[in-house]
């Protein structure tokens, strides 16, 4: 048994290749058939996710297209379907970016005009496929600012993270050297997106030292553990996941810590399983990965079955290692060793060790994750790197337009406990309780 490139692939009821990269988010129709977005492209399935319609777009009564970046879908009451994306200024997106959210009232066929969610001012993103309705109706969006200029320190341009493959520097990407600070947040709706609010206690970031240091969250994912009570993990730099618990809802939130998930500068989901388990699938490498450039070679799924305590059965999604677990290093910035600078500027001897050539290299992240009955729908980013047919370098395989650059997985939910039907930890219990003379 191998587990490289992914855990029992023999148990995967289906296995796509498509063009969505990392925008596809997906919700159940009240006939039971699947809707699934990616930008401004919509499909649907009629047979839990094993084949699939032709793209088609829709407009809203104004004429202009429905989605955009970050999208996100949900129920709503009836036959309504409500979808979020980003709306971006084409003079300037980066700080003008809003969330908007789209109604539409009979699944998915016509749509509203949409609705700004978030206000104008610093730019407002959201990670795809995230928006939570919660048991009680409301929905939940979970969001992120992000600002800076665009230079590094001593004003200069930031470096690149990459790898030599097959003797040519290539880019391992993830922004390890991105000269902004972002932080996350929680938007809610009571009227089934007719209105929105956001939580009342400010933003989430981490404090490493109360005033003195602090570190940046985004890309945040949220689930519901039990009615009222709700889980955000969050993307950061420092080697691991965070968390952060809002006991009400939604309207306040823990500060951000970290968890025992070891994980690399890319965002994770975060879903509840009809037995009330717990789900989490993200790209899980270990420091010594990272710093080797191998900083998205591994999604992992795991399960908690305590509510977010304990992590189990870790499995590889899509994987270039054979290890489905790898144990979380310090919290502290991890990145590649090797890094390409902009012309003239000298840069730092790297760390030997860390630098080493390989013949194969890929990238996959950014995981969409949809749990519907007995099964659970994965879209990741899948690329790999090729030679060049004229020049000598090598690209990423997904270069040309409408190209492949994704997986989408159909598993059973058997196959996220190794293969075996899902039951509850006998020993967790007893491990709570407390001691007995």
């Amino acid at each position: 048994m191998t587990n490289v490139p992914m855990t029992l692939p023999e148990m995967a009821l289906a296995i796509h290749e498509t063009p969505y990269f990392h925008s596809s988010t997906f919700t159940e129709l009240e006939d039971g058939r699947i809707l699934h977005a990616a930008g401004h492209v919509f499909t649907t399935s009629e047979d839990g996710g094993i084949t699939w319609s032709e793209p088609f777009d829709r407009k809203d009564v104004n004429g202009d297209p429905v989605g955009g970046g970050g999208t996100s879908l949900t129920r709503l009451s009836g036959e309504g379907v409500g979808l979020a994306a980003m709306r971006r200024d084409p003079d300037n997106p980066r700080a003008n970016s809003r969330m908007a959210f789209w109604r539409s009232e009979d699944a998915g066929e016509t749509w509203e005009a949409p609705l700004m969610i978030t206000p104008e001012g610093i730019g407002t993103h959201a990670y795809q496929d995230v928006l939570l309705r919660t048991s009680s109706g409301r929905i939940i969006l979970p969001v992120y600012i992000s600002m800076g200029q665009s230079i590094g320190p001593n004003n200069e341009m930031p470096p690149k993270s990459g790898k030599l493959v097959g003797g040519h520097w290539v880019s391992t990407a993830a922004h390890f050297f991105d000269p902004h600070f972002s932080c996350s947040y929680a938007c809610y709706s009571d009227d089934d997106g007719r209105t929105w609010q956001r939580n009342r206690d400010g933003e989430l970031m981490i404090l490493l030292d109360w005033s003195a240091i602090y570190s940046y969250t985004n890309e945040p994912s949220v689930t519901e553990v039990v009615p009222g009570k709700l889980l955000m993990f969050m993307r950061n730099a420092l080697g691991r996941l965070f968390q952060s618990w809002s006991y009400d809802n939604g309207e306040t939130w823990t500060r951000p810590a970290p968890t025992p998930l070891a994980s690399s500068t890319a965002p994770c989901q975060i879903r509840t399983l009809p037995n009330g388990h717990l789900l989490c699938v993200w790209n899980q490498e270990s420091e010594e990965e990272i710093k080797q450039g191998y900083n998205r070679t591994r999604i992992s799924s795991a399960i908690s079955r305590d509510g977010g305590g304990v992590w189990e059965f870790f499995q590889n999604v899509e994987s270039m290692h054979e290890e489905t677990r790898v144990e979380p290093g310090p919290i502290r910035p991890v990145r590649p060793a090797e890094i390409s600078f902009e012309p003239g500027i000298p840069a730092p001897e790297r760390e030997g060790e860390h630098v080493r050539g390989v013949d194969f290299h890929g990238r996959w992240s950014y995981p969409s994750v949809f749990v519907m009955k007995d099964r659970v729908l994965i879209a990741h980013t899948y690329s790999t790197y090729m030679e060049h047919p004229t020049r000598a370098e090598l690209v990423l395989s997904n270069r040309e337009s409408g190209s492949s650059n994704q997986k989408l997985k159909v598993l059973p939910i058997s196959w996220f406990y190794g293969g075996k039907e899902p039951a509850d930890n006998p020993f967790i219990k007893r491990a709570h309780e407390p001691a007995k003379p």
